[in-house]
């Protein structure tokens, strides 16, 4: 019977843990909802910005405008990593993915005689480089937790940051490494240049889209100005990208882990339902055995 009492209280255990993952799989539905919506309003935004730019950029190439923030380094000495992660657990590898691939651009780096200083965001990430011997940038700790809402302010103060110290040479290359949402069950890892900015040029759906229209263009105001204006504002873009795809690939990440672990719950309850139902029956019938037995032991 000891067997049985065991068997019932683990039984009981796990149905609690399956109630406690589905809790948590709707509440990771509902954010991840919430945070495709902010993606899918902030795309005709980041969009227009990119064809913007895009078409701006052929004063570049024509050496009409110049701006610091376009200006390649000679040598990349001094280099920064911006990692982002979550600031929970139970989201799958989502954390030990992006934890590995901050490592290991790292090491490439530092095998290039490069510099290299961490910006990690994110409490899992900063808790790990912060146990080891990595240099970590001094603002790291301050966003260990973000704002999920993404305010303006956090958006512009991290833009200030990163521009501020390559404008003033303390940095001459950031890299960005964080998880792009595809769907809720595709995320993919990506390294991207963020300062000095790149990519510019247009696409080639966009050269066909023109087709042999000239690249003379009329800027009002001059280029220069327009670049002073809108380079801030992309660089903004491109954190906020970052940190709307890193949170909606976290709550992709864990809604699916949820998920498994209530599946996983419900097979061993089956599992164990059906051991108990073996016992049960192994007791029922040594108690039917030992009754026999007397029975036969007194009228023999």
């Amino acid at each position: 019977m000891a067997n049985l009492r065991d068997l019932k209280r683990r039984i009981k255990s796990v149905d609690g843990i399956r109630q406690i993952t589905r809790a948590m799989e709707m509440v990771a539905a509902t954010k991840l909802r919430r945070a495709q919506q902010r993606i899918e309003a902030g795309r005709p935004y980041t969009g227009k910005m990119d064809e913007i730019l895009a078409h701006l950029s052929t004063a570049i190439q024509a050496g009409i405008v110049h701006h610091p923030l376009l200006e390649p380094r000679e040598e990349v000495r001094n280099l920064w990593i911006i990692g982002v992660a979550s600031t929970k657990g139970l989201c799958g590898s989502f954390n030990s993915n992006i934890i590995r691939t901050v490592g290991q651009h790292a090491r490439e780096a530092m095998e290039s005689n490069q510099n290299v200083t961490l910006f990690l965001v994110g409490k899992k990430l900063f808790d790990f480089y912060n146990r080891r011997n990595w240099q970590l940038h001094k603002n790291s700790r301050e966003y260990a937790a973000i704002d999920e809402n993404l305010p303006i302010s956090l958006l512009q103060e991290m833009t200030n940051i990163c521009t501020d110290a390559f404008l003033d040479g303390d940095v001459d290359q950031v890299d960005l490494v964080y998880t792009e949402f595809k769907s809720a069950i595709s995320h993919k890892i990506v390294k991207r240049q963020f300062l000095p900015i790149v990519g510019l040029e247009p696409t080639t759906d966009e050269e066909e889209d023109r087709g042999k229209t000239p690249h003379d263009y009329i800027f009002e105001p001059d280029p220069g100005k327009l670049f002073t204006i809108l380079i801030p504002k992309y660089a903004r873009t491109v954190i906020f990208r970052m940190l709307a795809d890193s949170l909606a690939s976290e709550h992709g990440g864990r809604m699916n882990a949820m998920h498994n672990a209530t599946d996983n719950a419900g097979d061993m309850i089956k599992t164990l339902t059906l051991q108990r139902n073996k016992a049960r029956q192994a007791a029922i019938t040594k108690e039917l055995s030992e009754i026999v037995g007397g029975a036969e032991a007194i009228s023999g």
